[in-house]
C-alpha cells in the first residue's frame, strides 16, 4: 500500500469517526499527531521525501477542507475561496512548516461571514497548527500584489484548496504577468532580493552552522528558480527546465537529488527540534551525523563527514544555480549583448561576459581551462562567464589530469593568474566553484567542504583560504590602505607579493590529514613551488611561511611580548626582516579570515607590537639584558620629561621606579608609566582604592589602572565585577609594591567595542565599590548554548620561571561566563597570587596563561601542590 493509499485510509477513518463524535479541537489534535507519526515512519523507512512532503500536504488540505465545510456556511463558498500558499502552496509541507493561507473574498464580508472565518482560524490555532494568513478581497491582493514583491511570489505559487473555484481563477487572472510584475520585472527584482539575501546570510553557505534555506545554493535559491519558471513559462516545477531544455539530463538530476538531500536534512530538523528550524545548529548535528548513518565512535568525525557531504551539495547546487540563472537571465531579459568581439583565437567577449568562440574549445585546446580566468583577469570589464562556457567548464574538468599539470606552460600560467595586479581573489573564487582550483592542485580537492568542528572557525577549510586570500590582495587595494595603512605599508616593501598568496593558498591545504597540518602543508607548497620553476629561496621561503603560520598569533596572544627573552626567541625563529614582513601580513589575514568576531583592535595591536619588537631585535643584534637595560633608560628619560612637566621631581620618580622594579618598567607603556606616576604621586593613604579609566594612545582598547591593599582577594574581585559589568579582560598586569598591588587591566565592553564615554564613571564608581565591600559574591552563570556541544577538557599545565621567579600556570577550556571570578576565587582560598596574565580566547574556548606565586612571593614548585591547584581548577570549571 503506497503512503498515499495509507493516508486516505486513514483520513476516511477519521471522517467516519468525526461523523459520529463532536468535534473537538483535542480530536483534531489526535487525527495529525497520528498522520505525522504515520509519515515519520514512512521517512525513516527510505521513502522518497518528495513523496512524504506531498502526502503530508494531502492530510493538512483534507483536514481543512473538513473544517472550512463544517464551520463556513454553504452560500459562503459561492463568494469565499481558501488558497493555499508559500511552502504549503508548493507542496513542500515539512513536520513543523507554517500552514500560510490566503482567504480571498469577492467583496468585504457580512459581519456572520466575518466571525465564521475567525472561527476557522482560532480551531487552526487550537489544534495545534502554525498559520499564516490573510484575508483580502479581490481588489486588496491586487492592490498588495503591485506593490509587493513577497505578496506577488506568494500569489504565484498559490493553490487551490476549497470554496469558489471560479473566484480562484479570476486571481490567477488577475496577477498575470500581462497585468502586473512581468517576467522581465519579477526576475530583475527577485535577482536584487537574492543578492541582498545573500548578503544578510554571510554570502556563503560555508559557515559552520549553515541556513540550508537562505544560504547560497540553498532551498530558496531553487524556489527562486521555480517561481521566475512559473512567471515565463507558467508551470510551477522544475520539470520544465528539463522540457524547455533549459538544463542537461545530468543537471536536472543534479538539482533534483540535491534539492531532495537538503529537504531530508530540513524534515529531520523540525523532528529534532519539534519546531521549523532551517539552521544546522552544533545542537543538532550530531544527531543529523548520526540518521544520515555517519556513526564513526569519534563524535567530531562522524559530524565532520556528515557536514562534509552537506557541503558538497551545496556546492554543486551553488554551481548549477549560478549556470540557471545565466540561461535564465538570456531566455527571461532576452538582454541586447554587443557583437561578439574576439579576443585572440579561443576566446569571445559578449559585454560583460566571457565565452570560449567554440564548444570544442577545451577538447581541442586543454589549455584554455586554465588560460581562461587570465584573460578574465587582463581584460577590463569582465564580470563572468557565460553560461555555456560554464557548463563547457564544468564538462571539461576531467581533462585536468597529471599529464596537464606537469606542462611548463600550464604552471607558467597559473603563476601568471597570481602576479596579476586585479582579479586575484575574483578568479579564485570561480576556479573553487567549477572545481578547477581543486583539478589542478589535487591537494585542494581534500578541503573543499571540509568542515572543522571546533569552536573558532566559522568556515569550511576551502572557504577560509580563499577568505585568507582575499584579506592578502586587501592590502594592496585603496580600501584596504584606509583600513590597514601599516599592513599595507609592509606590503608595498613585498619584493615577491606571489610568495605571499601561495602562502596563503597552501596554509591549511593539508587539515584533515593524519599529522601536523602545517608539516604536510610545508612539504606541498615546497614541492609545488619546485614544480612551477620557483627558485630554492622563494620555495623554501612559502615553505616555511606555512609551517610556521601560526607562531606569530600564538606568541602575540599567550606570551608576554614585553619579555625582551620572549621577543628573542621569536626573532630567532623568524631570522630576517623579509620574513618577518611576509609572516606578519599572513597572520593578520588568516586570523580575520578565521572568524569575524576573532578580529578586534587589541589583536591588532599585540601583532603591530610584536612585530615592531622583533624589528627593533633583528636590526640591533644585542644581548638580552643589555637590550632590556637600554629599553628601560629609554623609557625612564621619555616619563620623566612628561612628568617633570606636571610639577612632579625626577627624584620622587626615581624612587616610585625603584620600588616597582625593572619588570614594570618592561612590561608598561611610557604612556601607561607616567599615567601610572602621576596617580601613585598624588594619591594619599587614606583615598584608596585608586581607580582611572583610559584608552591606549591607538584607541584600541581600555585601560583600567587599580591600586589599592594587598589583601589576597583583589584579583577576585576585579574578575567577578568585570563580569558584573559584562567587560573582557584581554590581559591583566600585576605589580606589588609596599603591601599594595597595582593592576594595568586592558579591557573591551560587549562585542569587543570600548567602553562607551557615558559608561566610563559607572564602570570606576562599580570597581571602587566592589573593592570596599566586605564580601563580594558573584553571578551564577550558564554554560553557552554552543560550548554544550563540545566536550572540552580542562587543561592545566605549570612549568617555571627561573629568571623571574614565577610559576606560569598554562590554562586551557572552554570559554564560559564568570571563568576568571571561579579562578580567582580558587586563587583566593588557596592563597595565590596572580602577578600577570595573559587572556585569551579563540571563539569558545579560552587559552590563558597565569604567572602566579604563593601569597609570600615564592613559585609553586612541588608537584603535589600543582596536582591540588590543578584539581581545585579543573572542580571549579564544571558547570
Amino acid at each position: 500500500m503506497s503512503v498515499f493509499e495509507q493516508t486516505d485510509a486513514f483520513i476516511k477513518q477519521y471522517r467516519t469517526f468525526l461523523k459520529t463524535e463532536p468535534s473537538r479541537p483535542a480530536h483534531y489534535r489526535q487525527y495529525l499527531k497520528q498522520a505525522r507519526e504515520l509519515l515519520s515512519q514512512q521517512f525513516h523507512a527510505g521513502l522518497d521525501i518528495r513523496t512524504l512532503l506531498h502526502a503530508h500536504t494531502h492530510v493538512i488540505d483534507n483536514l481543512l477542507q473538513g473544517l472550512w465545510e463544517q464551520i463556513l456556511p454553504e452560500e459562503a463558498n459561492l463568494n469565499t475561496t481558501l488558497i493555499a500558499v508559500g511552502g504549503y502552496g508548493r507542496r513542500e509541507l515539512h513536520p513543523q512548516s507554517d500552514i500560510d493561507l490566503l482567504i480571498l473574498l469577492k467583496a468585504t464580508p457580512d459581519p456572520h461571514c466575518s466571525e465564521r472565518i475567525g472561527q476557522f482560524i482560532t480551531m487552526l490555532w487550537d489544534i495545534g497548527l502554525e498559520v499564516g494568513h490573510s484575508v483580502r478581497t479581490l481588489p486588496e491582493c491586487e492592490a498588495a500584489a503591485r506593490q509587493d514583491l513577497t505578496i506577488i511570489t506568494n500569489l504565484v505559487e498559490s493553490r487551490y484548496i476549497t470554496g469558489s473555484h471560479d473566484l480562484f481563477e479570476l486571481l490567477n487572472k488577475t496577477i498575470a504577468p500581462d497585468n502586473m510584475w512581468s517576467s522581465q520585472d519579477f526576475f530583475t527584482a527577485k535577482l536584487e532580493e537574492q543578492k541582498q539575501r545573500h548578503i544578510k546570510f554571510g554570502d556563503t553557505s560555508y559557515r559552520v552552522e549553515p541556513n540550508l534555506k537562505e544560504g547560497r545554493g540553498g532551498l530558496r535559491d531553487i524556489q527562486m528558480i521555480t517561481w521566475i519558471i512559473k512567471r515565463e513559462y507558467g508551470q510551477l516545477s522544475l520539470q520544465e527546465l528539463h522540457e524547455h531544455q533549459l538544463l542537461e539530463p545530468g543537471e536536472y538530476s543534479t538539482l533534483q537529488r540535491g534539492r531532495a538531500f537538503l529537504w531530508r536534512i530540513r524534515f529531520l530538523l523540525h523532528e529534532i527540534t519539534k519546531r521549523k528550524e532551517d539552521r544546522l545548529l552544533f545542537d543538532y548535528q550530531h544527531a543529523l551525523a548520526q540518521a544520515f548513518g555517519y556513526n564513526d565512535p569519534n563524535r567530531n568525525s562522524a559530524v565532520e563527514a556528515f557536514m562534509h557531504q552537506y557541503y558538497r551539495t551545496i556546492t554543486e547546487l551553488e554551481r548549477l544555480t549560478e549556470v540557471l540563472i545565466g540561461v535564465l537571465r538570456d531566455k527571461v531579459l532576452m538582454p541586447t549583448y554587443p557583437a561578439p568581439v574576439m579576443l585572440g583565437e579561443h576566446y569571445q567577449r559578449y559585454g560583460s561576459y566571457l565565452a570560449v568562440s567554440s564548444p570544442d574549445t577545451f577538447v581541442l585546446y586543454p589549455t584554455a581551462l586554465l588560460e581562461i580566468f587570465l584573460v578574465m583577469q587582463i581584460t577590463p570589464h569582465i564580470t563572468g562567464l557565460t553560461p555555456d562556457t560554464i557548463r563547457l567548464i564544468r564538462r571539461n574538468v576531467y581533462r585536468i589530469d597529471n599529464s596537464f599539470r606537469q606542462q611548463s606552460r600550464h604552471r607558467q600560467i597559473f603563476r601568471q593568474i597570481l602576479q596579476q595586479n586585479t582579479g586575484i581573489t575574483f578568479v579564485m573564487r570561480l576556479m573553487n566553484r567549477l572545481g578547477i582550483l581543486a583539478a589542478y592542485i589535487p591537494a585542494f580537492a581534500s578541503i573543499v567542504g571540509r568542515m572543522q568542528y571546533d569552536l573558532f572557525h566559522v568556515y569550511t577549510v576551502d572557504e577560509h583560504t580563499l577568505w585568507v586570500l582575499r584579506n592578502l590582495r586587501h592590502y594592496s587595494t585603496p580600501k584596504g590602505e584606509q583600513e590597514m595603512p601599516f599592513c599595507s605599508q609592509v606590503f608595498r616593501n613585498l619584493q615577491k607579493p606571489e610568495l605571499l598568496y601561495l602562502a596563503g593558498l597552501f596554509h591549511d591545504i593539508a587539515k584533515g590529514r593524519n599529522g601536523d597540518h602545517s608539516e604536510l602543508g610545508s612539504k606541498d607548497a615546497y614541492d609545488f613551488c619546485r614544480e612551477h620553476n620557483m627558485d630554492l629561496h622563494d620555495s623554501g621561503l612559502v615553505s616555511w611561511l606555512v609551517r610556521n603560520h601560526l607562531i606569530m598569533s600564538v606568541t602575540a596572544q599567550r606570551k608576554d611580548i614585553s619579555d625582551p627573552e620572549v621577543i628573542a626567541d621569536f626573532a630567532a625563529q623568524v631570522v630576517e626582516q623579509s620574513r618577518l614582513d611576509y609572516l606578519f601580513l599572513l597572520t593578520i589575514a588568516d586570523i580575520r579570515g578565521t572568524n569575524p568576531k576573532l578580529w578586534n583592535g587589541w589583536k591588532e595591536s599585540l601583532l603591530h607590537e610584536l612585530y615592531h619588537a622583533t624589528r627593533r631585535h633583528l636590526q640591533a643584534r644585542t644581548p638580552h639584558s643589555q637590550q632590556s637595560d637600554s629599553l628601560i633608560k629609554e623609557k625612564k628619560r621619555s616619563a620623566l620629561e612628561c612628568l617633570v612637566k606636571l610639577g612632579f621631581s625626577v627624584d620622587e620618580c626615581e624612587s616610585l621606579w625603584d620600588r616597582l622594579g625593572e619588570e614594570y618598567l618592561l612590561q608598561h607603556s611610557v604612556e601607561s608609566i607616567c599615567w601610572h606616576a602621576e596617580c601613585l604621586l598624588s594619591t594619599r593613604e587614606h583615598h584608596l582604592p585608586v581607580v582611572q579609566l583610559s584608552e591606549t594612545v591607538s584607541g584600541n582598547i581600555n585601560l583600567v589602572f587599580i591600586y589599592g591593599h594587598d589583601k589576597g582577594d583583589l584579583f577576585f574581585r576585579v574578575a567577578a565585577t568585570m563580569e558584573q559589568l559584562n567587560l573582557n579582560i584581554v590581559q591583566a598586569r600585576l605589580t606589588s609594591i609596599d603591601e599594595h598591588d597595582l593592576y594595568t587591566l586592558h579591557v573591551l565592553g560587549p562585542n569587543n567595542q570600548l567602553i562607551g564615554k557615558n559608561d566610563e564613571d559607572y564602570v570606576i564608581q562599580t570597581l571602587k565599590h566592589n573593592l570596599t565591600l566586605p564580601e563580594i559574591i558573584p553571578r551564577q552563570h550558564h554554560r553557552s548554548r554552543i560550548l554544550r556541544n563540545f566536550d572540552i577538557p580542562t587543561r592545566v599545565h605549570f612549568r617555571q620561571n627561573i629568571e623571574r621567579q614565577l610559576t606560569e600556570m598554562e590554562l586551557r577550556t572552554g570559554d564560559m561566563p564568570g571563568l576568571l571570578s571561579r579562578l580567582g576565587a580558587v586563587f583566593y582560598e588557596l592563597d595565590l597570587t596572580v602577578r600577570n596574565a595573559l587572556i585569551t580566547t579563540l571563539g569558545e574556548q579560552a587559552e590563558d596563561v597565569f604567572y602566579i606565586t604563593w601569597r609570600d612571593g615564592s613559585p609553586i614548585t612541588e608537584t603535589y601542590d600543582q596536582e591540588y591547584i590543578r584539581s581545585r581548577i579543573t572542580e571549579a570549571l564544571k558547570i
